[in-house]
């Protein structure tokens, strides 16, 4: 709108500067909004570029295969993780039953046998009895020492503090009469 226009209705100057103030926010609220749209445009444009210059990278690249090849990599992870787990629980369960060379008893072991469910080895048990009646050298079985039975009570034979009592119960104990001292 001009001014020159308003002039030709007849309106008069105060109100003519009113509405071009009035058309002069609109015409800049509408600028700024355009410039908000030229700037997304342009960030749109340059995402688009980015976006292309990603696929090239791709171009070529079989995703079928990637897939096969990430499921045979995560296989093979599970695969190697039970192993692991297995192992561990099997020298646990070995350490545990007491085996001298846990190594050498795992080598005598059935493996196929052998399985992990949970945290408990199934197929160990039978064949560590085996082992153990067969090679019973691979194991460390504890087996109480020998007792040392002096013939009278146990304890501080000088509590009461009499040593009399003392030398009467070791001479005792080495079978010399009482008399013969």
């Amino acid at each position: 709108m001009k001014t020159e226009f308003l002039k030709s209705l007849g309106l008069e100057q105060d109100v003519i500067d009113k509405i071009m103030a009035e058309n002069g926010k609109d015409i800049e609220a509408h600028k700024a909004a355009a410039a908000a749209k030229e700037t997304e445009l342009a960030a749109a444009n340059q995402t688009i570029k980015d976006l292309q210059e990603t696929v090239k990278k791709f171009d070529g690249v079989d995703v079928a295969a990637l897939n096969q090849q990430i499921s045979e990599l995560q296989a093979k992870y599970d695969t190697d993780i039970s192993a692991a787990k297995l192992e561990s629980a099997l020298d646990l369960a070995l350490v545990a039953g007491k085996a001298k060379n846990p190594k050498l008893v795992k080598a005598a072991l059935d493996m196929e046998k052998i399985k992990l469910d949970g945290d408990k080895v199934i197929g160990l048990d039978e064949q560590l009895e085996s082992i153990r009646k067969s090679d019973p050298y691979l194991f460390d079985d504890v087996k109480p020492g020998p007792t040392l039975n002096s013939g009278l009570e146990h304890g501080d034979p000088l509590e009461s503090g009499s040593v009399d009592k003392f030398i009467s119960a070791a001479t005792a104990a080495a079978g010399i009469p009482a008399d013969q001292k």
